[in-house]
């Protein structure tokens, strides 16, 4: 059903507003006695010229994709296809990218 400008649902009878959510309950909190887990702390990687390589090999992935797969994509589908496809891999890369780490 639309509801109309003034808020009120279109498709009843009289035009009458829907009645307000009921309150909800508020939560129970943690027990006082039991502190919260403590994380595990990540060992540091050892310092080495090649520290960081894997964000290099998915630049690299995304280089080649850009320069060698969307004109191959466009040569052999067409034009929407190759920036569907262009769209989808460049969001899952920075999806993957950009997502915090555990």
């Amino acid at each position: 059903m639309s509801r109309s400008h003034g808020g009120r649902d279109a498709g009843s009878p009289a035009g009458t507003a829907r009645s307000s959510p009921k309150p909800r309950a508020p939560r129970a909190s943690r027990p006082a006695g039991r502190p919260a887990a403590p994380r595990a702390s990540r060992t540091p990687a050892p310092v080495s010229p090649f520290t960081g390589w894997r964000r290099w090999l998915w630049v690299g992935v995304l280089v080649f994709a850009v320069l060698i797969g969307l004109p191959l994509a466009h040569a052999l589908f067409g034009e929407v296809v190759a920036l569907l496809g262009g769209m989808l891999l460049l969001g899952v890369l920075l999806g993957r990218w950009t997502a915090p780490r555990q």
